[in-house]
């Protein structure tokens, strides 16, 4: 009985980690508006490249092509976290030594799958919009955000009060 406990215990924290990740969503409009706060992009989430190619000079044309892009997978991707969703509340009340657990999970893992091969799809077609000069720039970008997220989950730590024992 502790066993499944633990188990049941270990499975809703990667089902929460996974959702997590995914939670973002992927269609919001680029131009004129600021992206989601790095606290939002989940947990060990890499960083979404619609966000960062927001701090490059984008031409007009190439704003427009990457919101017809992410207006074109927005339904796609609702859909998947839909089922995610419906998925995860599934699996909360499904115990392991249910019947039906095993194919729970394998369904879990066939659209975490299909999640990660859209942002990688959608990714590659993001990237081929960007110039030479451009896709140079994104590399410094990215260490530039993740130092930024670095330096405010330090300053948040700091601020927690002493626990006391």
């Amino acid at each position: 009985m502790k066993f499944s406990k633990i188990a049941l215990l270990a499975a809703l924290f990667m089902i929460g980690t996974g959702l997590t990740a995914h939670a973002r969503d992927v269609g919001h409009e680029l131009a004129g508006k600021r992206a989601r706060p790095m606290h939002m992009a989940g947990f060990g989430a890499d960083l979404p490249l619609a966000r960062i190619v927001q701090r490059l000079d984008l031409s007009d044309a190439q704003r427009q092509s990457l919101s017809s892009l992410l207006e074109a997978t927005k339904a796609q991707s609702q859909e998947l976290r839909k089922q995610q969703r419906e998925l995860l509340e599934a699996s909360l009340k499904t115990l392991p030594d249910d019947p039906d657990y095993p194919a729970l999970i394998e369904k879990r893992k066939q659209l975490a799958i299909a999640a990660i091969q859209q942002r990688s799809d959608l990714n590659v077609q993001i990237y081929a919009l960007l110039t030479p000069e451009q896709k140079a720039q994104v590399p410094a970008l990215i260490e530039e955000m993740k130092t930024n997220a670095k330096e405010r989950r330090m300053k948040r730590w700091t601020r927690r009060p002493a626990v006391a024992r």
